[in-house]
């Protein structure tokens, strides 16, 4: 069983090698992603007006103004209060691509201070942690590549927990040697050294990583199972269609964030967005003690009259509901704030030092077993 085993482990890390160096390192980078991102387009972070922030609605209307050829989809409001708000923006028909489809707006002055395209395969600044993100999940095919990545993220997984049982002492006393890196053995036994012993004290948080990828990317697959086991709240937009109001709409984008201010005074809003075909706003709350920084509360507030149909909150939901609700901030590691986030960046190197070090054992062995075959080929003198 040993052998089969090692088999296995050996030729699906080899298999899955790229595959995983390419997730490791944008992995790294996404830990922070916001951070890189201001750094590289600062005027998309950083306002150089000063004065009172005008209503959302004219936000919007400068949008709709400026971009009559797509749709609104929503307002994304960043943690800092001194930074310009993202309007995402969608093609108005499913055909259709957009040269931007996210525009940086300053809300003092209502005008324009940078435009992206998400979706381009590009380089350059203010595109390369976009491009990153959708590289990282959707290996830049969109939904296939999302259960494409999902699926080899579970191999990677059974790969995780069978190099852990591999690594596993048979003994209490052989911990010891399990954890350590002999020194002067050569360099055959330190790649291997390093390979068991990162494997053995990281594995576990390899494994969740892994884990928590195929869980948010294979959601067809992922929720079924939840639900078989806990009652599980439908997603956002199953919940829309379900509070759709027949109502005429009276109450502007600005209403309807004092509506959702109100039910929820100690949070703050982190996205917005209308629902015209239900006749409803959705926004996204963030929490002081969120588990993700883009906010994890959902409220749906009627778009006639502005009282509140609905809050989502994973935490305050089933077993199933929170189970699902903390998959994105254990795997961005925004669940444990910075230090979390820090350590997501370094397990996201480790997939490189996997592959040398996997590799290099890889090759020892292939060279030690042509040497064996040969001496056994060789007729005795």
């Amino acid at each position: 069983m040993r052998h089969w085993l090692v088999k296995l482990h050996r030729y699906s890390g080899l298999l899955l090698s790229l595959f995983l160096v390419m997730a490791g390192l944008t992995g790294t980078a996404l830990a922070f992603n916001d951070d890189i991102d201001a750094w590289l387009n600062p005027q998309f972070y950083h306002l150089n007006s000063t004065g009172s922030r005008q209503p959302i609605d004219a936000l919007v209307a400068r949008v709709e103004h400026d971009y009559p050829q797509a749709r609104l989809a929503f307002f994304s409001i960043g943690q800092d209060v001194n930074a310009p708000l993202q309007a995402k923006l969608r093609a108005r028909k499913p055909d259709e691509e957009l040269a931007v489809d996210t525009v940086f707006i300053d809300p003092v002055t209502a005008t324009v201070v940078g435009e992206r395209n998400t979706k381009a395969v590009s380089l350059a600044p203010q595109n390369l942690m976009p491009f990153l993100f959708r590289l990282h999940r959707y290996l830049l095919l969109d939904k296939p590549g999302a259960i494409i990545s999902g699926s080899l993220g579970l191999l990677w997984l059974a790969t995780l927990l069978i190099g852990i049982v591999l690594a596993w002492p048979k003994h209490r006393k052989g911990w010891g040697k399990a954890l350590s890196i002999k020194r002067g053995a050569g360099g055959f036994r330190l790649m291997y050294d390093l390979h068991r012993t990162v494997g053995l004290v990281a594995g576990v948080l390899l494994v969740i990583t892994a884990f928590t990828g195929a869980v948010m990317n294979l959601p067809d697959v992922a929720r079924p199972l939840v639900s078989s086991l806990s009652t599980l709240t439908p997603p956002p937009k199953e919940v829309a269609k379900s509070l759709a109001t027949e109502g005429k709409q009276q109450i502007n984008w600005q209403q309807a964030l004092v509506s959702a201010q109100a039910s929820m005074p100690l949070a703050t809003p982190a996205r917005i967005a209308r629902d015209e075909k239900h006749g409803i706003y959705q926004i996204r709350m963030r929490k002081p003690d969120d588990i993700q920084e883009g906010g994890s509360v959902r409220v749906f507030i009627d778009a006639a009259d502005g009282h509140v149909l609905r809050a989502l909150d994973p935490l305050k939901g089933s077993a199933g509901d929170a189970f699902i609700g903390v998959q994105y901030g254990l795997h961005t590691g925004q669940i444990l704030g910075l230090p979390g986030k820090i350590l997501v960046a370094f397990l996201g190197l480790l997939p490189l030092l996997f592959t040398i070090t996997g590799i290099a054992i890889w090759l020892q062995k292939r060279k030690s077993e042509a040497l064996v075959r040969a001496r056994r080929l060789q007729p005795a003198g």
